[in-house]
């Protein structure tokens, strides 16, 4: 086995680049609009400028643009979206993004604005929220719907050519002033709207580099312990298991199993924490994987397995952003690797793989077969054997992982198929 170092929990992030990297994450979904979290918040930030808003209420407003959707966890629901400016069932969305945000207490503070962020302006007004919350929700509203407008507009030709629409856009927008949006907020964004440079400014490097050059702000740049880290990976988590209903929960457990596999097999504990958050984002790739292949019930042909082969890169890519320097991104991304060199997406062999990577893989190809699937239930133990055994026999999968997961079965049977709470 490859000499395995002992690893710092080096995962220095703080809640501003979290949140950027949350929006990174959520552009997978939107994969035919990318960079629509960008825009809003981008949007709402010059609004809030003319609005006369404090720096602290223009801040909020522009990390509450980026994570907005963070309820939409298909292609397809985000497209609807695109469709009207007032989409059917809107409020699914939202609320899926809220229950996600209330149960991560570093990103709470964003829920009510995710759950009225569709509701309209003459609705909004008589909720019994702050006028604070009120405030951000309206104005996310109105930005969401004003890159809505965009998009109509711009749809087959070059995204420059918004400036030929620029008064259609506007026109749009006080046609429902009052009814759907605030009209304080409608004239402060139809006075950008009718400014070029507001339109070619849309772009996401700008954008970032706008949250970059903030002044510094407690709430956004303290750094995250363990503790917060696990809580944005549970977050991010959900959002990728929520995509598909053939693996929900799938990360949560994975985690979990990796965990206590680690610490079995003598692994320190800060290093099956470090393994813990790896598993909650192994499969945080796919979040850019067609939904079409993840739904797929049948057998996947040479080309689609293609296609689904590359969301280990984008694992690793994706975690790399999140955690610089840190073995997280390499080990969730091994997790199809194989000790014989048959695995993807490196064919990396034995020597190439740590105790981690061998614990991640083990687990991850249990967990899947524990999973239940719309035609068939949970696979019984003895099937299981049948299938993991001879890829421990032909070098694929570690031996000594693979016998720690032997000496408990019954236990991380149990826990692998019982029903996890939402």
């Amino acid at each position: 086995m490859s000499t395995f170092q002992p690893q710092e929990i080096r995962v220095k992030i703080d809640v501003r680049h979290a949140l950027l990297a949350v929006a990174t994450v959520l552009d997978f979904v939107g994969v035919d609009d990318l960079h629509h979290g960008h825009r809003v918040a981008y949007m709402a930030y010059e609004c809030a400028n003319v609005l006369g808003w404090s720096d602290e209420k223009k801040q909020f407003a522009y990390f509450a643009g980026l994570i907005h959707d963070c309820g939409v966890s298909s292609s397809e629901e985000h497209l609807r979206l695109l469709k009207l400016m007032q989409p059917e069932d809107a409020t699914s969305h939202s609320r899926r993004g809220y229950e996600a945000l209330v149960k991560c207490p570093i990103l709470e503070r964003f829920a009510l604005t995710v759950l009225y962020h569709h509701t309209p302006w003459l609705e909004l007004q008589s909720l019994d929220i702050s006028e604070f919350d009120r405030d951000i929700a309206a104005l996310i509203f109105l930005s969401d719907r004003t890159d809505f407008l965009r998009a109509r507009y711009t749809h087959g030709c070059h995204e420059e050519l918004i400036t030929l629409h620029e008064g259609l856009v506007a026109d749009n927008l006080r046609a429902h002033s009052e009814v759907l949006f605030e009209p304080q907020m409608v004239l402060a964004m139809c006075q950008l709207v009718s400014k070029d440079g507001f339109w070619y400014n849309m772009n996401s490097v700008h954008i970032e580099q706008m949250a970059l050059d903030f002044e510094v702000n407690q709430l956004y740049d303290k750094e995250l312990g363990i503790e917060g880290v696990k809580q944005l990976a549970r977050f991010l988590a959900r959002i990728v298991d929520a995509k598909s209903p053939f693996t929900f929960h799938h990360s949560d457990k994975v985690a979990l199993l990796a965990k206590l596999v680690a610490k079995d097999c003598g692994v320190l504990d800060t290093d099956t924490e470090l393994l813990f958050v790896a598993g909650l984002l192994h499969d945080v790739g796919k979040l850019k994987t067609p939904d079409l292949l993840l739904h797929k019930d049948g057998k996947l042909t040479k080309e689609e397995y293609s296609i689904i082969k590359r969301h280990t890169v984008d694992t690793d890519h994706t975690l790399k952003s999140f955690f610089p320097k840190s073995v997280i991104g390499e080990w969730a991304s091994n997790h199809h690797e194989r000790l014989d060199g048959s695995g993807y997406p490196f064919s990396k062999r034995q020597e190439q793989l740590d105790l981690p990577s061998r614990i991640l893989a083990v687990v991850d190809v249990f967990q899947a077969l524990t999973q239940k699937r719309p035609y068939r239930g949970s696979l019984p133990l003895s099937d299981i054997f049948d299938i993991m055994q001879p890829m421990v026999d032909k070098g694929q999968l570690d031996a000594y992982v693979y016998s720690v997961l032997l000496a408990d079965i019954d236990n991380f049977y149990r826990l692998s198929t019982q029903e996890f709470q939402s």
